[in-house]
């Protein structure tokens, strides 16, 4: 009885071990490929420069808040003071007194 034996090729040795390339292009159109890998760099870099500006915009926020807090101190100390002077102008107005 003759053995049946299947002659090896170039091309069914390619086909028996798939290389990732190979696999890449069955898959994925390299068009599709080089598109998709594009607009994910373009995504990133996008959402780098924004997280940069944003940083940058919090540090401003972050004087401004700082700033309005010194001020907000300052008028609610002045506000105190207006409000003794008052109290005590009431309080000679009360008693008969004039300055």
């Amino acid at each position: 009885m003759p053995s049946i034996r299947k002659e090896s090729t170039v091309a069914d040795e390619n086909m028996e071990i798939p290389r990732i390339t190979r696999v890449i292009d069955m898959k994925i159109p390299l068009t599709w490929l080089i598109g998709g890998a594009f607009s994910f760099a373009c995504v990133f870099a996008g959402m780098y420069f924004k997280l940069g500006q944003l940083g940058e915009d919090m540090t401003d926020l972050k004087i401004t808040v700082k700033a309005g807090n010194g001020t907000a101190a300052t008028i609610q100390g002045e506000l105190a003071i207006m409000k003794f002077r008052i109290e005590n102008l009431e309080a000679d107005k009360r008693a008969g007194g004039t300055r």
